[in-house]
């Protein structure tokens, strides 16, 4: 462990795909990559070793009978012979498994797919079923219920000394925001995903998944937590494709370490505990809980007399002139109504300026924006009502404002700002062009806001955004793919023209419809099918709407 800081050193394996015939080379293959990540790398043996998603004995069954018939080993064998191998090693190990936790075919009873951590004493430190199934899994796994975050000890100290917390999860538990939400502020400041990612493609070496592209980063971004995920290669069953891409997402978003998608192996990986700073805008949870209780059959959008919208996004360069800055928008909103667009989304012109163009300067402008130009306008402005001065997101039409909310989620920059955060979750609007919910900078930073829109029906997010500096280059546009395809919306986000910003539509399976050129002043537009967020099916038997835990809003209170 170094001075100064909370480090760990990781071993991620990258197993081979194996058939459930062949668990006993599955098994042999596990073992003989423990022994060689435990002789560690130039940075020295790792503290933490975590292996795949049913690393043994595979993770396609076939069917309940398939797999009792293969004779695998017992759950307490194979779980004796991997903590001795964590305590010969001095290293915990989390690793994947199938077990059968008390059931059989007799009496209906299902397997688990679990996550199960050995302390470095060879103890199991906590075990993990999946939480949310999906697809084939639902034909022989039954889900778990969540855990608690473990202390994790470093191997260097010599000494059983905790130097912090990590929380386990599997696969597609990262596709549901309130499971990985749940450890974090549990206090889990590492996240460790035992995953079966799954691909297509023609060339094994650009193999991908949605939750490499851009969900992980998400993931470790709102929770300002690290993510180690450990994934397999190779095919099974001749129609299970791995994604591999094992490695480490570090708090801003950003991969540290990454795997190939083709070839097994080992990714080494050193990271510091010290950089997960924690969620970067305080959970509200006390504002959408009730939302997302009261939705036990969640609100099925309104398909409307407008079936499908032109829907355009704004990246300008924000300036704190306020002729400049109408100059600009004039001149693109004009353009955008002539192609077309019926919904123009701004960006947060505040941003962190306490000396802001607000709502008194602006607003006027924009009204006769929206009423000459014929379209609908969404944008985030200063509001300075007395002593206190927030930031609000207006929704014009017609020259007039039919929505507004005040931002409820406010960061530690605009807090020393001086905006003060709203008393009110980001609203859902009735509108001409549909179901439309309201999100204004750091409200899309948390997860819960966007998820409880959902919830009530909305079809499109509009995400009046900012510049994300600190974090990854792609964070903006990682959050925005989340937030839409996690939800299974719409999702049009505006920010400034800087590289952090940009402007993006992006459909419910989290595609970018349309992008704006980075660092470039320019406006982008898609049309949107508002008939695809009422699809929110995503495999067979696998809809994350459906699956919902509104529990995890109510369980917590935030600050």
């Amino acid at each position: 462990m170094s001075e100064g800081g909370r480090t760990l050193r990781l071993a991620l394996l990258q197993l081979p795909a194996f058939e459930l015939a062949d668990h006993e080379a599955a098994w042999q293959e596990l073992l003989r990559r423990i022994d060689e990540a435990a002789a560690g790398s130039s940075a020295g043996p790792p503290d933490l070793i975590v292996l795949p998603e049913a690393s043994y004995p595979g993770y396609y069954l076939h069917s309940r009978e398939a797999y009792d018939a293969a004779n695998v080993y017992a759950d307490e064998e194979v779980e004796d012979v991997l903590g001795e191998h964590a305590a010969r090693h001095g290293c915990a190990i989390a690793v994947g498994l199938v077990q059968r936790g008390g059931g059989d075919a007799s009496d209906g009873g299902l397997l688990r797919n679990v996550a199960v951590l050995f302390g470095r004493d060879g103890r199991v430190a906590a075990r993990q079923p999946k939480r949310f199934l999906w697809h084939f899994d639902r034909r022989w796994f039954t889900p778990g219920e969540a855990g608690a975050p473990i202390a994790l000890e470093a191997a260097a100290t010599g000494a059983a000394e905790a130097v912090g917390h990590a929380g386990l999860f599997i696969c597609s538990d990262g596709r549901l925001p309130e499971i990985t939400r749940e450890l974090a502020l549990g206090g889990a400041e590492l996240l460790v995903d035992c995953t079966a990612w799954v691909s297509s493609g023609r060339d094994p070496a650009a193999l991908s998944n949605p939750q490499v592209d851009y969900m992980l980063a998400a993931r470790a971004i709102e929770n300002g937590a690290w993510i180690a995920a450990a994934d397999k290669v190779g095919v099974e069953a001749d129609s299970i494709v791995y994604a591999g891409r094992s490695g480490v997402v570090d708090p801003s978003g950003r991969w540290r370490a990454q795997a190939p998608s083709d070839s097994p192996g080992i990714v080494h990986a050193v990271i510091d505990l010290d950089e997960a700073s924690g969620p970067p805008v305080a959970p509200r949870i006390e504002l959408y809980g009730a939302a997302a209780a009261s939705a036990d059959s969640p609100a099925e959008p309104d398909p409307g007399d407008a079936e499908i919208v032109r829907v355009a996004a704004v990246a300008i360069e924000v300036t704190p002139s306020a002729v400049e800055l109408m100059e600009q928008l004039r001149a693109l909103v004009t353009t955008l109504a002539t192609q077309g667009a019926e919904l123009v989304v701004l960006p947060d012109l505040a941003r962190t300026d306490a000396d802001a163009l607000d709502e008194a300067e602006l607003l006027p402008l924009l009204r006769t924006l929206s009423a000459d130009a014929g379209v609908m306008l969404a944008v985030g402005l200063a509001e300075r009502d007395g002593e206190a001065t927030h930031k609000r997101l207006s929704l014009l039409d017609a020259g007039e404002v039919i929505a507004s909310c005040r931002q409820a989620h406010v960061d530690e920059a605009e807090r020393g700002a001086g905006y003060s955060a709203g008393a009110d979750p980001p609203p859902l609007v009735e509108t001409r062009l549909g179901r439309i919910g309201l999100l204004l900078a750091g409200d899309a930073l948390a997860p819960e806001p966007a998820h409880g829109l959902r919830l009530q029906g909305a079809e499109l997010l509009v995400w009046c955004a900012q510049p994300l500096p600190g974090l990854a280059p792609e964070a903006l546009r990682a959050l925005a793919r989340t937030r839409a395809a996690e939800n299974r919306v719409w999702l049009a986000a505006s920010a400034g023209s800087e590289e952090t910003g940009g402007a993006y539509v992006v459909d419910p399976s989290g595609a970018v419809a349309a992008e704006a050129l980075a660092g470039r002043p320019i406006a982008v537009a898609a049309d949107v099918q508002r008939g695809l967020a009422r699809w929110s099916r995503v495999a067979p038997d696998t809809d994350p709407i459906a699956e919902h835990r509104p529990a995890s809003y109510l369980a917590r209170g935030g600050a």
